[in-house]
């Protein structure tokens, strides 16, 4: 009786178990899990994007939406298939909830349209001073500071001068 069969299967199961031997055997299967190489422009895309900037407002939104400077908060949405009496605005809470109903009866039916967005505010910026403006479709909700933030100057201290004089 031969040994060769056993010891050939023992050897094929040890290289699927082993990831080096793996690797001799398939060195390609090594790239494909790799996602530089699955998707080497998605890839970069997301290497290269610039890191985003927390705006406070919880959410996914994209930047053209919302705009924070220190003083105020706007939102700008595109409401253009609604009327104004088909939108609702209102805060409740800490947050901002824009609604929009409309119904149209055809030959054939009804077609309902509807959407819901809700904005919560960051600290800071209390829904009572929340202005809401709509204008050629642009639905602009302002939400301003409770207070104004002051500025302040800060002093620079060095610490070269202080090494300078300890030295002597």
């Amino acid at each position: 009786m031969s040994l060769m069969p056993y010891w050939l299967r023992h050897m094929r199961n040890l290289a699927y178990r082993d990831p080096i031997a793996r690797a001799f055997e398939d060195p390609f299967a090594l790239l494909a899990r790799d996602p530089f190489f699955r998707d080497p422009v998605k890839y970069i895309k997301q290497v290269t994007a610039p890191i985003e900037q927390e705006h406070g407002i919880e959410g996914i939104y994209s930047d053209s939406e919302v705009k924070v400077d220190g003083k105020k908060v706007e939102v700008h949405l595109d409401v253009q298939n609604f009327s104004p009496d088909q939108i609702q605005v209102k805060t409740v809470g800490n947050e901002i909830l824009v609604e929009g109903k409309k119904e149209i009866k055809r030959e054939d039916g009804w077609t309902r349209s509807h959407f819901e967005r809700r904005f919560l505010l960051p600290d800071g910026f209390p829904p009572e001073r929340v202005e809401c403006h709509l204008d050629k479709g642009k639905l602009l909700l302002v939400a301003f500071r409770a207070e104004p933030v002051e500025e302040r100057k800060i002093p620079i201290q060095d610490k070269s001068a202080e090494k300078k004089e300890e030295s002597k």
